[in-house]
């Protein structure tokens, strides 16, 4: 289960000996600028994929939204458009193993949300409004239940939708004794084979400090429970994600500072069991064995240096880092912790404006910075033993071609066998692989050739792509491609939509 900003996903283990082989089984590209854009790749697993774009031109009152099913080889087998108020417009959206949900949403708070069937697509659309001045900013769904992030007038809640039969229900988040428009709501999380929904409150308590409250509701949005994660801890939580491993008992993982609210210094551990924390550790990225290993050999001299005379005064060294936490995976004695780092970007922009001077407009040319994605440098593999105890610690170089401006996953997490794990993801136009044991140990570690055009003599110009796990031992290699071909008649340079069927051995 994932969302599409998520690439989170699972693959059958395979030998570990030798070097990996990829095999580009097909291939199939669209012109861009067809009539559609905004095109997003939806896969699910051996029942194909879907492409999901929207019209350029309108159709009267009503814009095209197109859903357009390829089976395993990547044929086109159905299409069905569905046609909705051109004031709607869409941000969120989110993919289960058996459907594809999109929230619509106008000014004035009237909504749609539109369900399409993964095999035969088959549509069930269900329409309501909004409470007045709601402001939406996720959406995930468990079961029957459509589960809105919101804030209303400044102050937290959930905002259910069942989308079989448009019922809909206010979920107010309370702490109690606090004043909610004061807090934010850090992140919520859904664990569809549960059927919950986990909540975390960030609850300023000095300038530079916070706590941070876990609301853990079912299915149907009644609470559970809820505790502070971080009572009497001198620590803020910047990153998080739960698992369930038994019963009763939860371990939460993710990235602390003690001085920010935004940037993270470490990575945390923790367990606990009926609402109640059992044990939560900290670790320092400094303390990890090769956090600094994607950066260059003399800076990482000059950090080290730098850490040595802070701990002779007594003091700690803090490397300010994002980080992306996958869910824990649990092991046989212990959990697994991955997570992918990353930073903002920012880019100068050049703008003219007017201003009026002495009562005459004058035609003025600035500059603004402006955000430009976040870059994702390198990824931490680390082991913890049941009582929370870091084990070892691996970091390995990526770097994505893409830069997304929202916080997603690009590494896909391998089944663990009783003794390894696999790890693979894109990187510029290539596939990496990479297998460790579970004692730490890097077993295997391989790099794919370069993702392939469509046509003999073509020169790849630029290439954004990504690589998702798809089914069995095939992978779905998309994203757009600029490409140059010489040796065609006609127009030479073409900007294309691709999708490659990777087979994995």
């Amino acid at each position: 289960m994932k969302k599409v900003y998520s690439l989170l996903l699972f693959l059958i283990i395979l030998s570990f000996s030798g070097q990996s082989q990829i095999t580009y089984e097909s291939r199939v590209e669209f012109e861009l600028k067809n009539g559609y854009y905004n095109e997003k790749i939806l896969e699910f697993g051996e029942k194909g994929l879907i492409i999901a774009s929207k019209a350029e031109e309108l159709k009267g009152k009503e814009r095209e939204w197109k859903y357009e099913k390829y089976d395993i080889n990547l044929k086109s087998v159905r299409s069905k458009s569905i046609f909705l108020n051109k004031k709607l417009y869409s941000d969120e959206s989110y993919e289960s193993q058996l459907r594809t949900h999109r929230f619509f949403r106008d000014k004035k708070g009237n909504f749609t949300i539109v369900t399409v069937g993964s095999e035969n697509l088959e549509t069930n659309k269900v329409k309501g409004v909004l409470p007045k001045k709601t402001v939406v900013s996720d959406m995930a769904v468990v079961g029957d239940f459509v589960f809105l992030r919101a804030r209303i007038k400044k102050e937290p809640f959930l905002f259910s939708v069942n989308w079989k039969t448009g019922d809909k229900k206010l979920i107010p988040v309370i702490v109690e004794g606090i004043n909610m428009k004061k807090t934010t709501m850090r992140k919520f999380q859904v664990s569809e084979e549960n059927k919950e929904v986990y909540i975390y409150i960030q609850v300023p308590t000095k300038k530079r400090e916070s706590d941070l409250y876990v609301i853990r509701l079912n299915d149907k949005g009644s609470k559970q429970d809820q505790f502070n994660l971080t009572a009497n801890i001198d620590k803020n939580i910047i990153g998080i994600t739960a698992s369930k491993v038994s019963g009763d008992k939860y371990v939460y993982t993710g990235t602390y500072s003690t001085k920010s609210v935004s940037t993270s210094e470490g990575i945390f551990f923790c367990t606990a069991k009926k609402g109640k924390v059992e044990n939560i550790e900290f670790y320092n990225f400094l303390n990890l064995k090769n956090f600094l290993s994607f950066l260059p050999e003399k800076k990482q001299a000059r950090i080290k240096k730098k850490q040595k005379k802070k701990e002779k005064k007594g003091k700690e060294l803090v490397f300010n880092y994002s980080i992306a936490p996958h869910e824990i995976i649990e092991t046989d004695d212990g959990y697994l912790f991955l997570g992918e780092a990353f930073y903002p970007t920012y880019r100068t922009e050049t703008y003219t404006t007017t201003e009026y001077r002495n009562g005459q407009a004058v035609t003025v040319t600035k500059t603004r910075r402006v955000f430009d994605g976040y870059q994702y440098t390198h990824a931490t593999l680390a082991k913890f033993s049941k009582e929370g105890k870091l084990l070892w610690d691996q970091n390995f170089e990526m770097w994505p071609s893409s830069k997304p401006y929202f916080i997603k996953k690009f590494i896909s997490i391998a089944e663990k066998s009783k003794n390894s794990i696999k790890l693979v993801f894109s990187s510029g136009s290539y596939i990496h692989s990479k297998s460790f044991s579970l004692d730490g140990q890097i077993k295997n570690e391989s790099k794919s050739e370069e993702i392939k055009t469509g046509k003999e003599g073509d020169k790849t110009k630029f290439t954004y792509s990504n690589v998702d796990f798809w089914y069995d031992n095939y992978f779905i290699a998309f994203g757009r491609q600029k490409i140059k071909n010489k040796g065609l008649k006609g127009k030479k340079k073409r900007k294309v939509l691709f999708l490659s069927k990777i087979k994995y051995d």
